[in-house]
């Protein structure tokens, strides 16, 4: 069987809310009070398994209705709640549902004043087994009264997975850990036993290991005895991740998912940690799923399957920060190299990953900086211009570095681009004389410093746009290959 909703039509502060279940693991989040642990209990009470097998603590598949809700005769006790399942019958695969109701049983001279659970005439609870770990698990043994070691027989087999499992989780090494059968008050669990300490030297994420442990070795136990006849099981965990560090609870979340397949369990825990959400957002899907509470307008909502930065924002209680990228560093040579990096990213994402840092440097010295292994330099990229290339071609080019288009100085390649480029271009502004005569009329001349002189000429960089974003996005038009290889380049570095 695998239960897949849980829609609850009215109880407390939850109002026509569906919760959905993953078929191995399904997460309830959500700040205090939004009703996590409910979820749980009504899980609980859908449950009655009709075998007298037990797990591994002596005790039977199935949780009693007082250890999971406790009802306030002032704010409950006139009050019907009423909540629907839906879920799958594995062997019919069919679609079933079941409904529960709760009512105020009056104290007769046979029963006492109660709640009490029931179901709708299709039957009584599901005959299917069901373990359910609540937060009197947490209460350390040395803080209790009437504390008993039990004398509860544990097959070897089971000692020897409880103790790996353990270790595991709480990422131990050396100590060999033994079940110790021990029952108090508020527990009746396996509490965890080395040469060194006993149940009470268990620190309260031992007991809470402890417990999960059990509960997953029980199942295992439950399957070992009815062989063909184990249809699977339910385990319920309050505030799974109390008490564990955040190294625990990951690998507690990987061992919990490979007992969920190996024994056809659905795990279905709470907890407000957010390494947990973040570890499971990359594999939300039909196996498991995030129901995440939030309260408006005083009644619950549920969002499932939501971001880690959405959960991460309403646990934290705070508005949602722009997201901060860490910039990596590019050298370029001179001022116009930077302008022109700068335009060739326009409407890229790359634009948001960089910073680019102008000379002058002459592009000798940037390939040696690029060569060196100062630690200055480690994390920086350069961006050499077109004309270097020349010298790299029989050799390899310098690490971390990525050559501007073409095979000139930009200064070179806008000269000869504007000089090829048609007079009725619309580059040019007639009304304002500004022609490729004017522009060229006191620049004739085919060498690098006329170049360079041409380009920084106040007349000519009026037209040429701020930054020289006119002139630079008139050869992007007529270049696109050149600029997606720059791009690609630099994405690839990146």
């Amino acid at each position: 069987m695998k239960i897949e909703k849980l829609h609850i039509e009215d109880f407390r502060h939850i109002k026509n809310e569906t919760i959905e279940f993953g078929e191995r693991l399904t997460v309830i989040s959500g700040q205090n009070g939004t009703g996590k642990s409910s979820v749980l209990g009504w899980v609980a009470q859908l449950c009655d398994f009709k075998a007298k097998n037990k797990r591994l603590n002596d005790e039977f598949f199935k949780e009693d209705y007082s250890n999971v809700f406790m009802f306030c005769p002032l704010n409950d006790y006139n009050y019907n709640y009423k909540v629907k399942f839906y879920y799958k019958n594995e062997n019919e695969l069919l679609d079933e549902e079941k409904i529960i109701t709760t009512r105020l049983q009056k104290q007769t001279e046979k029963s006492k004043l109660r709640y009490r659970t029931d179901f709708d005439s299709r039957g009584k609870a599901l005959d299917f087994p069901v373990i359910y770990l609540g937060l009197k698990r947490l209460i350390p043994f040395a803080t209790e009264r009437n504390v008993r070691v039990k004398n509860v027989n544990v097959p070897d087999k089971y000692i020897n997975s409880f103790s790996n499992l353990s270790k595991e989780i709480l990422l131990l090494i050396d100590d060999k850990i033994n079940p110790e059968p021990v029952r108090s008050v508020n527990k009746n669990t396996l509490a965890m036993k080395t040469e060194l300490y006993s149940h009470l030297g268990n620190s309260a994420g031992q007991d809470n290991v402890g417990q999960i442990a059990s509960s997953l070795l029980s199942y295992q136990k439950l399957k070992d005895e009815l062989g063909n006849d184990y249809e699977g099981g339910i385990l319920l965990i309050d505030e799974i991740d109390a008490s564990l560090y955040a190294g625990s609870q990951i690998k507690l979340i990987d061992k919990l998912y490979r007992y969920a397949v190996n024994l056809d369990l659905q795990i279905i825990f709470t907890t407000h940690s957010l390494e947990i959400i973040q570890h499971l957002e990359g594999k939300l899907g039909e196996e498991t799923k995030i129901n995440h509470l939030v309260i408006r307008d005083g009644l619950v909502n549920n969002v499932i399957n939501p971001t880690y930065d959405y959960i991460a924002n309403k646990i934290k209680n705070q508005i949602q920060k722009n997201d901060e990228i860490n910039k990596k560093n590019f050298i370029c040579e001179d001022k116009v190299a930077q302008y022109w990096v700068n335009n060739l990213l326009n409407g890229t994402d790359i634009k948001k990953m960089i910073k680019v840092e102008k000379g002058p440097f002459a592009d000798g010295t940037i390939v040696s900086m690029s060569q060196t292994k100062h630690s200055l330099f480690k994390d920086v990229g350069f961006i050499l211009d077109g004309d270097v290339k020349k010298k790299f071609e029989n050799k390899r080019k310098p690490l971390k570095t990525v050559f501007l288009p073409e095979t000139s100085r930009p200064e070179t390649i806008m000269y000869q681009f504007l000089k090829d480029l048609s007079d009725n271009d619309a580059f040019w502004d007639d009304n304002a004389n500004f022609t490729k005569q004017t522009c060229f009329a006191d620049y004739p001349g085919n060498n690098k410093g006329t170049h360079k002189r041409w380009f920084e000429d106040a007349h000519n960089k009026k037209f040429f746009g701020n930054t020289y974003s006119k002139l630079f996005n008139r050869w992007k038009k007529d270049n696109k290959p050149s600029v997606l290889e720059f791009q690609n380049e630099l994405r690839k570095m990146i």
